[in-house]
C-alpha cells in the first residue's frame, strides 16, 4: 500500500478529475481503490457538477450502499471509504491506510494524507467496497 500512496499523495485537486493529473474526493477513492485490486464506478452515468449535492445530498451515499456496505467507525480498518458531512450533507471522502490515518483530496488542496482525529467532527459513515 506505500507505493498506492507515495503515488497519489501530492497530486493536484480538480474537479471531475479521474486521473494522476488531477483527482477530486471521488476520482481519488476510486483510483486508489482500484490501485488495490478493489472496483468502484468513478461515477453514477450522470454528470456531476461542482454542487452536486444541492439537487441530491444523497448521491454520494446511494452509490455507496450498491458496491459496499457500511460498517462501524470502531470496526475501521485500511481501505475502508470514510465520508465526511459538512452543514449536513455527506459530500467529502477518503480512504482509510490505517486505523488512524486517511488519504484525500480536498479542493484547494494537494491529495494528502491526514489523522482521522482532525475530521472527527464532519464524520458521516464509514464504508467497506466489495472486492471483485
Amino acid at each position: 500500500m506505500k507505493e498506492v500512496i507515495r503515488k497519489h499523495v501530492g497530486k493536484p485537486y480538480r474537479h471531475n478529475g479521474r486521473n494522476l493529473n488531477g483527482l477530486d474526493c471521488l476520482g481519488l477513492v476510486v483510483s486508489f481503490l482500484r490501485d488495490n485490486n478493489i472496483y468502484l464506478p468513478d461515477d453514477d452515468g450522470k454528470f456531476i457538477p461542482e454542487d452536486w449535492y444541492k439537487d441530491d445530498p444523497e448521491r454520494f451515499i446511494n452509490g455507496l450502499k450498491q458496491y459496499g456496505k457500511k460498517v462501524e467507525i470502531n470496526d475501521r480498518q485500511p481501505l475502508d471509504v470514510v465520508v465526511f458531512s459538512f452543514k449536513g450533507i455527506p459530500k467529502h471522502a477518503g480512504v482509510m491506510i490505517s486505523r488512524s490515518r486517511f488519504i484525500h483530496a480536498r479542493r484547494g488542496k494537494k491529495v494528502a494524507v491526514i489523522r482521522l482525529k482532525h475530521y472527527k467532527k464532519f464524520f458521516h459513515s464509514l464504508w467497506r467496497i466489495r472486492g471483485e
